[in-house]
């Protein structure tokens, strides 16, 4: 099998959309939230710690556990349709969770580590209108969300290092798509293809409902946010999250619009 890859991200921010880009390529076969993944990093991290489920010879089976995981995902992947050579993995935002999920990214790099991360970054204050437009969260937890998921990513891709983690912002694959999908194309080591680039043609004038809402036009810029936020709660989120906008290329607009 060929090295798997991973797509992760704050929720809410285009994570679907990225992985259903990258599967259009004939040498990619990206699942949705399978979050298998998820399954194996807590068998393997907070499971075993249980006597009631892993009691004598823990340490033999939980040193063989981690030897046959890799070799059961892969034939979980060839059973899903992933072809030799091709390479293969999930989009699930959770992998990236520093505060319930601390082990997964880690846990992800021990039994692949051969494995490549492509982590989409999007403007914080349209996650965070997503997110309590959703209902997932309330407003001040979903601001601390964004920073969490997207600062344990970036220091697991500081980890790992930039050949095997790329980093984009949602923004330039909405404005600039076949740009950017050329770049982690080429991260990848895979060719160019032509129907990533006629689907992405395809979703330029209006986007696949893929989770609402999260549809184009409102995608990006303050039109994104400025109809689920009062001028308040952008201060919040600006004032909270400014230090990591500012690094990530962000500009605030409070100053001058709110």
């Amino acid at each position: 099998m060929a090295p798997p890859l991973w797509v992760i991200g704050a929720p809410r921010s285009g994570t679907t959309f990225l992985a259903r880009v990258l599967d259009h390529h004939p040498q990619v076969l990206l699942t949705n939230e399978t979050r298998i993944m998820l399954l194996f990093s807590r068998m393997l991290n907070r499971w075993v710690e249980s006597r009631r489920l892993l009691a004598t010879s823990k340490a033999e089976i939980l040193d063989s556990l981690w030897r046959q995981t890799p070799g059961v995902i892969e034939q979980i992947y060839r059973d899903l349709g992933a072809r030799p050579g091709q390479r293969w993995g999930d989009k699930y935002p959770q992998y990236a969770d520093g505060d319930q999920e601390p082990e997964a990214l880690a846990t992800i790099d021990r039994l692949f580590p051969e494995g490549q991360y492509v982590h989409i970054i999007r403007d914080p204050r349209a996650v965070v209108a997503s997110i309590v437009a959703k209902g997932w969260l309330p407003f001040d937890e979903a601001i601390q969300a964004w920073r969490d998921f997207v600062t344990h990513a970036m220091a697991f891709g500081q980890g790992v290092g930039s050949s095997r983690y790329h980093e984009l912002r949602f923004e330039d694959l909405v404005t600039d798509g076949p740009t950017t999908v050329d770049s982690i194309l080429k991260f990848l080591g895979l060719p160019d293809d032509e129907g990533v680039v006629r689907f992405l043609r395809s979703q330029e004038s209006g986007r696949d409902r893929l989770s609402y809402p999260t549809g184009i036009p409102g995608s990006i810029g303050p039109a994104a946010w400025e109809a689920r936020l009062d001028g308040e709660q952008v201060r919040a989120v600006e004032s909270k999250l400014g230090d990591l906008m500012t690094e990530l290329g962000y500009e605030r607009s409070s100053s001058s619009t709110y």
